[in-house]
């Protein structure tokens, strides 16, 4: 919320506990940029190691935890960081989450329905988000609002498949 105040919903339950939320931008570029000068310098490295930091803390050396090190350190938060064309078409990115017992009850596209109609006021053109391609509930959902599998390659092709990179995908919409 630090970043793009603007663009972050919370989900409460009637009685003030959050149960749910999404945070965006409408410029991943920007985000990147107030990252790197905004949140990076106040990261406490001796909580967070830096990712060529050696440390003997065996959780901090398991490959997605180094992966995350790399991302706070470097910006990386989205799979469109690397194809300026498709950023620039789908400048604005998603992440959203909601208990388990407060899905299904439309609260999701509620929060979504919000965030697109905001960032289209800040007058971003498209939005893209990245989720596990195993999770195929979440694809439908995404696709019942219009988000579509980004058909580019964006692994240099490793994977075969277009709106793949690793174990996730890629999924867009223009607005």
């Amino acid at each position: 919320m630090l970043l793009s105040p603007a663009t972050c919903f919370i989900l409460d339950d009637g009685a003030g506990r959050a149960v749910g939320y999404i945070i965006g931008t409408p410029s991943t570029t920007q985000f990147i940029e107030k990252w790197k000068k905004d949140f990076i310098p106040t990261v406490d490295d001796q909580i967070v190691p830096k990712p060529d930091a050696s440390t003997e803390d065996e959780l901090m050396n398991r490959d997605n935890v180094k992966d995350l090190r790399k991302s706070v350190y470097s910006g990386e938060c989205s799979m469109l960081q690397s194809s300026p064309d498709l950023l620039e078409k789908y400048p604005a990115h998603l992440h959203v989450d909601i208990l388990p017992e407060f899905q299904n009850k439309g609260h999701g596209k509620k929060l979504i329905d919000t965030f697109l109609h905001n960032i289209q006021e800040l007058e971003a053109g498209g939005v893209h988000l990245g989720m596990l391609a195993s999770n195929e509930n979440a694809r439908r959902f995404y696709e019942r609002l219009g988000f579509q599998l980004c058909d580019a390659v964006l692994d240099d092709g490793d994977s075969g498949e277009v709106g793949r990179h690793g174990h996730a995908i890629c999924l867009v919409k223009r607005l």
